[in-house]
This record gives structure tokens, C-alpha cells and sequence, in this order.
């Protein structure tokens, strides 16, 4: 079982619900965890809520009512049902630090607003800040969403986790604000399956390339699934 790391405040639902679908069309068995303290993904699809907090949206699972990390990791791996496990993560309490080793990639995702860096910032600290200084460094990805050509999100982090035992990969994605990355968010929190046909270009290639970075898919691979899941019909109003 695979699992990813999504840390932060920033609404990333739809590029998450993006990504899980991406896998889920590549043959993978998803479930989308949410433990944020907002409910981003929650909120942002028409799942209807059950009793055992897990529910199947257009053929992939979204879980939300699970309490820590540990608790759910053994119940998962009990019962194997998952090759991908997504988590956005924005409580301190959810995940242990001794959990981090178990995530194979984890990301980091603000957005540009000073709230947004802030409260990642504080995340990072409170989750991290108990570490072994003689242990190494816990890599993380930057994810930068919904950005503007300002420049101050990347600088301004990088210069206020400088003394936490992190270290931030070269490669980072950066993904600007687009009109019509919002308007697709919105069509898809109204309908039953997920439509990446009228998003931007640097938001289709992102989760191209989160894809292989969760996955052993090769570029050929990534392409072809990109191309497939750009064809399915658009989704419908309410449907």
C-alpha cells in the first residue's frame, strides 16, 4: 500500500479528486482521506455520508472520519483494499512524527495568501519541531496553488523552516490561479464523476506529474491515461 502526504490549509481538494481519479483510470484502487479540519474534500464532492466514514465517488473511496493516522493505517492494512492512500492533512494531532517515514512521498501546499503560508508553516513546526536533530532531514515537495506572479510564497517558506529537520526538493509545482480551473471545481462539486476536460494546462500537467511521482507509471503510461481521462464526457449539472 502506497501513502502520500498532502500537509497544509490550502483547499487542494479539486487537484486531489484529480489525482485520485487519474490513478483510479490507471487500474489503481484509491481511497482520498480527508483529515483536514475544514472538510476540504468532504464539502467539495456530492458524496453522500455513511456510517463508516468511507464513500465511493465515480469509482474511487473518500474517507473522513477517521480519528489519527496510526489507528487508520492498521484497519487499512488489515484489510488491503487500497494500492493508493491520499492524505491532506491540516491537524497536527492526526499524524505522529514517527509516521512521516511511512508516507513514500510527502508535499507541503500553500497557496500565496499570508494565512495560507502561516498556517502551514505552524503545521510544520508542531508536527516536526520534536525530531532527533541527529536523524536525517525528512524530505518534503512544495506545492504552490493558486499562485500569482509575486515570488514571496517559495522565499518567504524556505526562510522560516530554515531551522526544522527538513529539506525541500529541488523540483516544486507551481500552479497559478486560473478562472477556469475554478469553474470546473465548481461543476464537479455539483456532479457524480470528475471532468478534467476545461482545465489549464499547468494544472493537467501537475497531476500528470503527481502521478508518477506516487506511482511506478512510466511518461508513456502517464500520456495515454491523460488523454483518456481528458475524453470522458463533461460532467452534467446536478448529475
Amino acid at each position: 500500500m502506497n501513502y502520500s502526504l498532502f500537509l497544509g490549509v490550502a483547499d487542494i481538494s479539486d487537484l486531489l479528486i484529480y489525482l485520485s481519479k487519474f490513478l483510479q483510470t490507471a487500474g489503481r484502487r484509491v481511497l482520498l482521506v480527508d483529515a483536514s479540519s475544514e472538510g476540504f474534500i468532504r464539502y467539495n464532492t456530492p458524496i453522500a455520508t455513511n456510517a463508516e466514514g468511507v464513500s465511493e465517488y465515480d469509482e474511487f473511496d473518500i474517507g473522513y472520519a477517521f480519528t489519527n493516522f496510526a489507528h487508520m493505517r492498521r484497519q487499512l492494512d488489515d484489510e488491503q483494499h487500497y494500492d493508493h492512500v491520499l492524505v491532506l492533512c491540516s491537524q497536527p494531532d492526526f499524524i505522529h512524527i514517527d509516521d512521516l517515514n511511512i508516507f513514500k512521498q510527502r508535499f507541503v501546499a500553500v497557496s500565496s495568501e499570508r494565512r495560507s503560508l502561516e498556517m502551514a508553516i505552524g503545521l510544520m513546526r508542531l508536527l516536526i519541531a520534536g525530531r532527533d536533530p541527529k536523524l536525517p532531514r525528512i524530505p518534503f515537495c512544495r506545492l504552490f496553488v493558486q499562485q500569482i506572479d509575486s515570488g514571496l510564497a517559495e522565499d518567504y517558506m524556505e526562510q522560516m523552516l530554515s531551522c526544522l529537520p527538513v529539506v525541500f526538493e529541488e523540483s516544486s509545482f507551481m500552479i497559478p490561479f486560473d478562472e477556469m480551473d475554478y469553474m470546473q471545481k465548481i461543476v464537479n462539486q455539483n456532479s457524480n464523476r470528475v471532468s478534467i476536460k476545461r482545465i489549464s494546462r499547468p494544472l493537467r500537467t501537475a497531476i500528470q506529474q503527481m502521478a508518477g511521482n506516487v506511482s511506478e507509471l512510466d511518461h508513456q503510461q502517464l500520456k495515454s491515461y491523460t488523454k483518456k481521462l481528458s475524453r470522458r464526457n463533461e460532467a452534467v449539472w446536478g448529475m
